[in-house]
Parts: structure tokens; sequence; C-alpha cells
């Protein structure tokens, strides 16, 4: 496996651990922004000429307080700075700079530029929104389920973008936590506020964190994630064409490699299982820093931070105040500190009660529907084994079978006469090699499917060319 640092430039990281690094942090941002980013005017030519480049810096400087350091001296004229900075970034990796003639032409490598993109997603990343994620997750595996061959490619990025929600979750429970540590650092009530809100609520909550138990978030869906992983795992056919197209596009050295990868994936989807565990995980961290946020805010408001130096001032004068300044005080009568005086007790409410997700109740109607349409649905179904059977029965005691003597007593036989006919089609677009590559072809290698050129099938259902299949291999099953 290839490590970070045989990637990436051996200086890279330079710039970002200087005194300037924030500044640094900055400039990258922003030539980035302005040259390199998909947001930035595409160049004319062979790229950015140095001088754009440098002008840009130049303007960075004007703009930001930048500490001397290296060769700088405290009097350096701004373009010579501007250069020196521009010279650091080319020789830690973070520029390329290419001679044409007699110009110099600047480019940011993709494998940087990459690796920026990363950085500054990770640094700017706020508040999670979990049902776009698993709404997303959900549709494509939809359509993996509905068609394996052409939608397999979105299973391996729906599986990634499912590891990614779970490790949310998981990680917003531990920067609960350590928002507790930084709210309980905080020595007045301003600062105590202020990052409650902005560290605690602005930065770290999920956006639809109150929904994420309800009936109308996409989270319901988990269950049905699972289904379809497995699906596509147990289903024999779905998953011969997905370990295929894993092997053709991750260039697996073998079959077994492939596997691993498929199964790898879907086990990133099963992890669904476990979905309830971290959020109630997450309820606990956040329940506990609000109970303790709100106990620190409802300390303050009743007991005033001068309250114990107001008091001595106040006993003071009153031991030294004449007979009309005490009257002008207005002293309550009764006694100064007795139980009539203390506020009444407040109990203290129980922890909210959350609902579980409940699952409706169908009626026999609705049951007799759903077992309908499965049986529509397996009707219409064609996989290899169906094929196989079908062609056995046609076969019978002989090796070969025209579309003439193939028998449709049914749905389910129309659909198989269509499957056979299409093969017929797909092995006179693919010869020789290209027989044994495709995968429908490859399924169904034990029969020889082709056209009869010039000839028609006329039956019952359809008038299509006709086509014959032909056993390639007689065993003992099928010995006359």
């Amino acid at each position: 496996m290839t490590g970070l640092f045989q990637r990436l430039p051996e200086g890279l990281f330079a710039p970002l651990s200087s005194p300037n690094k924030t500044v640094y942090w900055d400039l990258l941002l922003r030539l980035h922004d302005q040259f390199f980013g998909p947001d930035a005017m595409p160049p004319d030519g062979d790229g950015f000429l140095q001088r754009s480049v440098t002008l840009e810096i130049e303007r960075f400087i004007t703009d930001t307080d930048w500490t001397q350091e290296g060769e700088e001296e405290q009097n350096t004229p701004l373009n010579v700075r501007a250069n020196i900075i521009y010279r650091r970034l080319v020789s830690s990796g973070w520029l390329r700079e290419d001679r044409i003639g007699v110009k110099n032409y600047v480019s940011m490598p993709t494998t940087v530029q990459k690796f920026l993109e990363i950085l500054r997603q990770f640094a700017e990343e706020g508040p999670q929104i979990i049902a776009g994620k698993v709404q997303l997750i959900h549709n494509q595996l939809e359509q993996v389920l509905a068609d394996p061959a052409r939608q397999a490619s979105g299973f391996h990025e729906a599986a990634n973008q499912a590891r990614q929600l779970i490790n949310t979750l998981s990680a917003t429970t531990m920067r609960v936590r350590e928002a507790i540590d930084l709210l309980s650092a905080q020595e007045t009530t301003a600062a105590f506020v202020r990052t409650f809100f902005d560290n605690y609520i602005g930065q770290l909550y999920i956006r639809d964190y109150h929904e994420l138990r309800t009936e109308n978030h996409p989270l319901r869906n988990r269950g049905r994630i699972i289904s379809i992983a497995l699906t596509l795992r147990d289903d024999l056919a779905k998953r011969e064409t997905m370990v295929s197209y894993y092997k053709s596009s991750f260039r697996c050295s073998s079959m077994e490699e492939a596997e691993e990868r498929f199964e790898r994936d879907v086990g990133r989807f099963l992890m669904f299982k476990d979905i309830d565990r971290h959020l109630d995980r997450l309820n606990a961290s956040v329940d506990q820093a609000t109970a303790r946020a709100m106990a620190y805010l409802h300390y303050k408001v009743r007991t005033q931070d001068k309250l114990d130096r107001l008091l001595s001032v106040s006993i003071d004068r009153f031991k030294d105040a004449t007979g009309d300044e005490v009257t002008a005080m207005g002293i309550l009568s009764g006694h100064l500190l007795a139980e009539s005086r203390l506020p009444p007790i407040q109990k203290r409410s129980g922890p909210m009660s959350r609902s579980a997700i409940s699952k409706p109740r169908m009626t026999i109607e609705q049951i007799a529907q759903v077992r309908l349409k499965k049986l529509m649905k397996l009707h219409r179904e064609v996989s290899p084994a169906n094929v196989t059977a079908y062609l056995e029965k046609c076969f019978g005691q002989n090796f070969k079978v025209s579309s003439d003597d193939m028998q449709i007593s049914g749905i389910h036989d129309f659909c198989v006469f269509v499957q056979v006919m299409r093969l017929a089609l797909l092995s006179r677009k693919h010869t020789g090699l290209g027989r044994k590559t495709h995968p429908m072809l490859y399924a169904l290698k034990d029969y020889r499917f082709d056209f009869i050129e010039g000839k028609v099938t006329d039956n019952e259902y359809l008038c299509v060319p006709k086509f014959q299949v032909t056993r390639r291999t007689v065993g003992v099953n099928h010995a006359s």
C-alpha cells in the first residue's frame, strides 16, 4: 500500500510549520481560488505566468500581517518578498514551475491540489445533515438492486458514504465530550455563553439532530438499506455481476480479491445495524453537555458575579448611617434571613421520553397486494438458472432446439424466451473472445446461441427472427 509521504512532495508541510503557518494557509487557499480551483478561470495557452502569481502574492501581503522570517529583512521591497514566498512554495512542492521558451508558467500538481481540497474540507466542515446522506445511500442502492450490471459503480461510492456517515455519528459523540471540557474551562459568564453558542451549537451539532428518530427522517430506511445489501450479496446472479464489476474496475488479480473488496463494502452497509447504539451514545453525551451548560447558566443568573462585594458595601453603609439615612435605605420589615424569604423548591423535570419508530401494520388486502406484486416480479425475473431450466425442458432428449420448438406456457416462459432471443443477438455481436468476456454469455457458456438467416419464428405471441440453441456439453443427465 502506498504511504502518504510517497505520494506527496517531501517538503510540502514546511510552509505550514513555519511562524507564518496561518498566513501561508490563507495564501494557499487564495491562490487555489484565484488560479487553480474549480471556480477559477482556466488559463490561456500553457498556464499562468509567474508574474500573475507573484502579483497576487504581493496583494495578499499588503492585506495581511506577515511576520519577517528566513531571508527576509525589515525593509525588503514588496516584490522581492513576494518572489521569496513564491520560491518557497515552488521548492516545497505546492506549486510547479515550467519554463516554455523564455517564459515561466505556474501550475499546481494534481495530487497536491486534491490534498489541499481535502484539508480545506476538513477545516471548513460544519454541522452535518444526516438526512441527505442517508437518502443518497438509499437511492443509490435501489438503483443498483434494479440494474446491477449498469449501476454497480455506484455501490462502492455508496459504501464509502455509509462508512463516513457512521464515522460522523461516532466522532460527534467524542466532540460533545471535548466541548464539555472546553465549556468547563471558561471563567466568565460572557465567555461561557459565547463558547456555548459558537463551538457547541454552531459548529458541532448535527443540523437535523432532533429529527433523527422521527418517522419522516430518511434514517427510517436503514432496514431497507441492509436488506438490499444482503440481497446483492446472497443472490448468486447479482453477486456474480457485482464481483465481475469489482474485478474489472479495481484491476483485481483474481476473483478472490474482487470478492474480498465486495464483501468489505457490503460490511459497510451492515454497519447500519448498530446505528441505534451510536444514536443512544450521542443522545447521552448531548444531554449531559446541555444539562451542565444549563446548570451553569442558572447558577450565574441566580448568583450575580459581584453579589458578595455588594452585600459587604451595603452592610458597612447601614452600620454607619444615621436615622434619616436608614429610613431612606428602605429596609423591609421582618427577619433579613428566614425560611419565608427562601425561594420555593423547584422540582426537576424528568428526562424527555423518546418514542421509538413505530412499524405500520398492514391490512389483509395490503398483505395480499404485496404478495401478488412479489409473485408478479418473481414470474418476470430471468436469471441464468431460469434460462438453463427452460432450455433443458425444451431440449428433452435432443442437444439442439430452434425457436419454433420452444413452447411458451406462461408469463415466465415468455420472459425467458425473450431473454434467449436477446442472448442469440448478443452472441452474433460478440464473437470469439467477446463471448467469453461478456457476463450474460459467460454465465451460459454451456450453450451456443445462433440466428438462422432469412427465417422467422411466428408463434402465438411473437414474430421474431428464427434462432437455435445448441448444448455444448453432453453430460450424464443429457444422454440420449
